[in-house]
Order: C-alpha cells, then structure tokens, then sequence
C-alpha cells in the first residue's frame, strides 16, 4: 500500500509499504477513506513534538472496516467508522478517572504508532478507539469531529461558557472556528475573534459560525483596550488561544475580566514566559486542555453536530490525493491557498 512516512524532522516520504494483515486479539485493519490534516502533523514533521520514527503520519481518519480480530465485540467489515487519535489501555489511573488522553500506556497514531496517511491502516484497543458513522453523515463530515469539532466542544465545557457569556477566541484556524460554533451553541452573548492577518477567508468562515466582533491586532494599536471596550471596561468570561503563539498567550490573560478562564488549547512551540502577577490578585484561572480522546466524548461530539445540523465541512477548504500528501502539509505550514481544512482523499 501507499502510505506518508516520516523518517525524521522534513523528511517525509510517500513510500509503498506491507499492508495490515492478519488483525491480532482486540484490532481492527481500517480501508482508511479520508485524513484530515492537523496542526499537529505539522509540529511532528517540524520535530517539534516528540515522534517515533519512522513512522506514518496522521492521526484523524474515517474508513471502512476491513478485517476484524478476535475478541472485538462492537464492529463487523464494512462498518463506517471514525476513530481517536488516541488507543489507551482502559485500566491505568488516567483512565479510571475518566482521562483517557492522559493514559499511562497510551498509543498515538501518526506518533509513536503507524497513522492514518495511508490507504490501511490497524488499530488496536478498536472498542475503546472507533466509533460508528450514523448512515445519515457521510465520512468527509465524520473525519472533522473526533479531533477538531471534539477538541472545541471540550474546550468550551472546560472553560465554563453558558448563556450570556462573552468569549475571546484567538486564532481562527479550524480548531479556533470550531470554538466559535460551540461557544455560540453553549450561549455564549459575545464572541470575539482576534487574528493577526485579515485572511479573507477564515475571516468570512468567523462570521459565519458565530463571530460577533473582530479584532485584527495586525491594525489594532491597543488590542486590549478594544476587547474591554466591548465588554464594558471588564474584559471576558472565557478567553481561548487556539494559535500556539506565545505573544497570543499573554494577550488571552490580560483580557480576561477578574475570575475569567483561560483556556489553552493551541500547542505553544517554544517556552512562553508569563506574567502571573494578575492569576491570584484579579483570581483568573489558566486551564490547558488536551482532546478527551474517548469514544463516548466522540458520540456525544457526533450528536451535536446532527442535532443542530453544524455544517462542519463548510469549513474543509482544499482536499489532496494521497499522492500530494506533501502539498497538504505545506497548505497547512505555510498557508499556501488560504486554507481552513485540509483533507486527504487516500482511496
């Protein structure tokens, strides 16, 4: 089969490889149909994050059940399924807690276990790993939801958002535009979305998923004081930096109001000092959070985007072949085409 292998940091490399066979006790051989690219494919073909290698990259998929092992009780051939980006062992400290992305033993696709860019792909643990696709969503939908839909929605629980809340939302990729949708569907009042370039296009995507004020701190000389100018002197409830800039991650402190959440979800590059004065005298707290990764947050994820009929692939920008996976990252890295999501057709 065909599938993207990272050998190290740039050096990426469509190569024809075995393809899974013979399923071992608890997996599942996928025909892997569509991948999303993430921020984090990009970070590991960077170097940036650690990554086994060589190793396949991607870690979001939707496919077709090709061959099922022994002792997998939910799933037969021919399921449509999604999956995490996570395989985690279920019996670990994290686990029990109800934590599985954080799990002792955990597998991750695309970094230290063979991911999703590739035309097959085996999972492991594939009861506490897939999920069925409703046969009303077809897969270019479902592929958007275990990581970029579930990472927002769980962003947004995390961060306490409710009717009337107002929101600060930093970097308005896929993942940050996800948290405008579900910050607008928790009731949120005000969402302010802030970028550094005014990129037409993600621009147009903000207001259409729930935007309210735009703040380009490009052209903005005072970027605080247009955010408290808008929430009347305070600052917001829920400031989210979805962008991983260290100058982002400052800006989303100070413009919270006293008492407000911050909320990390962007993955930041390089060591961010901050000033912490203001987290115990204006009492502001600052949460990471790190997509929940378990099948029952992916059903739940599922089930909102049908109940309020989200259109999620509105924000799929540009989908490549499998045989132009290299373009894809570079879309993703360097913004090449103005991009939101970039999908891979792999079949």
């Amino acid at each position: 089969m065909k599938a993207a292998v990272l050998h190290g940091p740039r050096d990426l490399r469509l190569e024809t490889v075995p393809t899974p066979r013979l399923p071992s006790v608890g997996e599942v051989i996928l025909r892997v149909e569509y991948a999303a690219v993430c921020g984090t494919d990009v970070h590991a073909y960077r170097g940036s994050i650690p990554t086994k290698t060589p190793v396949i990259l991607g870690h979001e998929y939707a496919g077709r059940v090709l061959q099922v092992g022994k002792g997998v009780r939910g799933f037969k051939a021919g399921d449509r399924v999604v999956g995490s980006y996570v395989a985690t062992c279920g019996t670990c400290r994290y686990c029990v807690l109800g934590k599985p992305q954080l799990c002792e033993r955990r597998i991750l696709f695309g970094l230290n276990y063979d991911g999703a860019f590739a035309q097959y792909m085996k999972v492991p643990r594939a009861d506490r790993t897939l999920v069925k696709v409703p046969d009303d969503m077809d897969l270019r939908t479902a592929v958007l939801i275990p990581d970029m839909f579930l990472t927002a929605l769980y962003a947004v629980e995390r961060g306490g958002v409710g009717p009337g809340s107002s929101v600060l939302v930093i970097g308005l990729g896929s993942v940050g535009l996800s948290i405008v949708a579900a910050a607008r569907l928790a009731g949120a009042r005000k969402i302010i979305g802030v970028v550094r370039r005014a990129r037409p296009r993600p621009i147009e995507f903000a207001k259409r998923m729930g935007v309210t004020h735009l703040i380009n701190t490009g052209e903005e000389k005072d970027p605080i004081g247009g955010i408290r100018a808008l929430t009347g002197g305070l600052g917001v409830d829920v400031a989210f930096e979805a962008s991983g800039a260290p100058s982002a991650v400052r800006l989303a402190l100070d413009s919270l109001r006293p008492c407000g959440v911050h909320v990390q979800v962007g993955i930041v590059g390089e060591p961010s000092p901050l000033d912490l004065r203001y987290l115990t005298s204006l009492e502001k707290t600052l949460i990471g959070v790190l997509n929940p990764g378990s099948t029952i947050y992916i059903e739940r994820a599922i089930d909102v985007v049908r109940a309020h009929g989200l259109d999620l692939e509105g924000l799929v920008t540009h989908e490549f072949p499998l045989s132009d996976i290299g373009e894809a990252l570079e879309a993703v890295e360097r913004k090449v085409g103005d991009p939101v999501k970039v999908v891979v057709k792999t079949t």
